[in-house]
């Protein structure tokens, strides 16, 4: 399977590092924010891998990292196998999850072919089929991949694109007990693009961001607004 999609540099998608982001196809959600949503609904123009190797090649000693995103990258049966050839060429991998497929990152991270990790924290659990614009969702995977990113010792992220809409208070407290503990969790600010598979939302305001975050700092180690 491939890629449908590349940016070729990014500054803003592996902190710290200049990368290039990959995307795929396949999504087992349909988030109506999804700022993919373009690609996970209609992309039909994939990339040979080997053009993205070759442009790797080209970008050795240029570029620190590549970032798998998606779409829902652990969809892809031949992920690992490409994540390989990222790895031979000496750049670090970031990967962009939703969590539903613990064990596919817990076989990239224990096979030392991923270096960090951003998961979706989409909503509270009452929410999350919701917001992830789909009927059913297992809860219980969501959870293993929350476990195993805060036990296994791998670098991660977790993360929330918080919409009006969709977040209030009370999902705030009760994601705080779902990942209490964790090293790092973005308020992320939604933006209406055009892109995104649904619209008419709104964001929540930075006053309002901000008592998010200080209800979860006692929770977890370091909260942070990200597009404010």
């Amino acid at each position: 399977m491939e890629f449908v999609g590349i940016d070729k540099l990014s500054l803003l998608d592996y902190e710290d590092k200049i990368a290039c982001v990959l995307f795929s196809k396949p999504c087992n959600f349909r988030c109506p924010f999804c700022h993919n949503g373009t690609t996970v609904l209609e992309a039909e123009t994939h990339i040979p891998f080997e053009d993205i190797l070759d442009y790797l090649k080209s970008r050795q000693g240029l570029l620190d990292a590549v970032v798998v995103s998606g779409g829902e990258p652990t969809l892809m049966p031949d992920l690992k196998k490409k994540i390989i050839k990222i790895k031979e060429l000496g750049f670090l991998v970031k990967l962009d999850t939703n969590g539903t497929n613990p064990e596919v990152i817990k076989d990239l991270y224990e096979n030392k072919l991923i270096d960090y990790v951003a998961m979706d924290i989409k909503n509270s659990e009452s929410k999350y089929a919701l917001t992830a614009g789909v009927k059913n969702i297992e809860l219980d995977k969501i959870k293993q991949s929350i476990h195993y990113l805060m036990t296994s010792g791998i670098d991660y992220e977790f993360r929330t694109t918080i919409i009006d809409e969709f977040h209030k208070e009370e999902d705030f407290k009760e994601i705080a007990q779902l990942i209490k503990g964790a090293k790092r969790y973005y308020l992320q600010k939604y933006v209406d693009r055009e892109s995104c598979i649904a619209h008419g939302f709104h964001e929540v305001s930075e006053e309002t961001a901000n008592k998010y975050k200080e209800l979860l700092k006692p929770y977890i180690e370091k909260v942070e607004l990200r597009g404010y």
